[in-house]
């Protein structure tokens, strides 16, 4: 019977984890190479320790100028819980080499409930974060007879969070029991692995995150550190 009590907040504390904030997501590297170029791809992730419900993911990629890009990605988990981001950069083609260098902004938001069994108590977290980072792309397009395209990324930037964890109680009431909203920094490596045809491609996606100024006991903001993905790409 002792040890039955001393093991309830272990076991509280283990269903505090099973709420994850923010997971590596995989943004496009969609390597431009001239003027006029539209990427477009789709793709569903999943993410690594805890697996965080699977992410479905859009990102859209355009060279209005020579050496000009501009691209935009949707991430989305659950209803209440996505990640938007915009970037602009340049791009250098070089043989069958592609340098990408961006800069952008991102926004996402989180809402979860977690219920306890053990004490008849829901724990919600909320929150939002925006994020100001910059991208360096770099890799090869139409290896093979133009089947196959690989690509890594860095991803480095500043995050600015505000995540609130509530205990509410059976009777309705609610109480805050921490907050994160220190400035946080995101470091992202990632790559992509395209296959198919010239137009229409398969592809991989692989990324890790890094964050650092995160709360030291992340029971109450998990946060995944890799993803992968699988998905189509198409370029117009």
């Amino acid at each position: 019977m002792k040890l039955r009590f001393l093991s309830l907040p272990l076991f509280a504390a283990l269903l505090l984890t099973s709420c994850v904030v923010y997971h590596p997501h995989n943004t496009d590297i969609p390597l431009l190479r001239e003027q006029g170029d539209l990427h477009v791809d789709g793709s569903i992730s999943l993410s690594a320790p805890l697996f965080a419900a699977p992410a479905i993911n859009a990102n859209v990629a355009y060279a209005p100028l020579n050496m000009l890009g501009v691209q935009a990605s949707a991430s989305f988990t659950d209803p209440g819980i996505y990640h938007l981001q915009a970037a602009a950069g340049t791009y250098f083609p070089f043989g069958m080499s592609v340098l990408e260098c961006y800069v952008g902004y991102g926004y996402g938001a989180t809402q979860q409930d977690t219920v306890s069994n053990l004490i008849n108590n829901t724990y919600r977290t909320e929150g939002h974060y925006s994020l100001v980072f910059s991208q360096i792309n770099f890799g090869w397009t139409g290896l093979d007879d133009d089947c196959i395209d690989l690509g890594f990324g860095i991803k480095c930037g500043l995050m600015t969070p505000q995540f609130d964890k509530y205990e509410v109680f059976s009777d309705g009431t609610e109480t805050l029991v921490v907050r994160h909203d220190a400035p946080t920094f995101v470091f992202q490596p990632q790559m992509v692995f395209r296959f198919g045809w010239p137009n229409f491609k398969f592809s991989f996606n692989f990324a890790f995150a890094a964050l650092s100024g995160w709360p030291t006991d992340d029971n109450y903001f998990n946060y995944d550190r890799f993803s992968a993905g699988f998905g189509i790409h198409y370029k117009f």
